[in-house]
């Protein structure tokens, strides 16, 4: 029997893989559906103007997220390594978000602290997914 916060921290690593991904879609296509269509006309032009490098570096932090979290799920040991560079994949584009983009996506937000506060949950949030799978390796019980 598997102990049970393994399937609990899976299904939180697929859901965040697969929302991640999907926010990733829509800006890549020009989707204005879902979350999308709540985002102001600025924060839309803004998405577009996002560079090809950091697009890759999106398309490829998203995919890590993803595919990490079915290998969690799946019990394979390369889980630990994929969600470990989606984690870092993240913090360059917190890095290019935050310092170089002009204007900042906090300043796309409307500033004040719930943007902070959302930046700095979903960086933990992948921080967290990638030690759970690093944990599960150490043990040996799972991965």
């Amino acid at each position: 029997m598997r102990r049970w916060h393994f399937y609990v921290m899976g299904a939180i690593a697929l859901v965040y893989g697969l929302l991640a991904m999907a926010e990733y879609v829509f800006v890549a296509y020009g989707m204005r559906t879902g979350w999308m269509a709540l985002y102001s006309d600025a924060q839309i032009a803004w998405l577009g103007s996002i560079p090809g490098w950091v697009h890759g570096v999106w398309g490829a932090h998203v995919t890590l997220a993803l595919v990490g979290a079915l290998c969690l799920l799946a019990h394979l040991r390369p889980a630990v390594w994929m969600l470990a560079f989606s984690f870092l994949t993240l913090v360059v584009l917190y890095v290019w978000m935050l310092v170089v983009a002009e204007p900042s996506v906090i300043a796309m937000a409307g500033g004040g602290t719930s943007a902070w506060l959302a930046l700095g949950g979903v960086l933990l949030l992948s921080f967290l997914i990638y030690l759970y799978a690093r944990q599960e390796k150490q043990v040996g019980e799972v991965l």
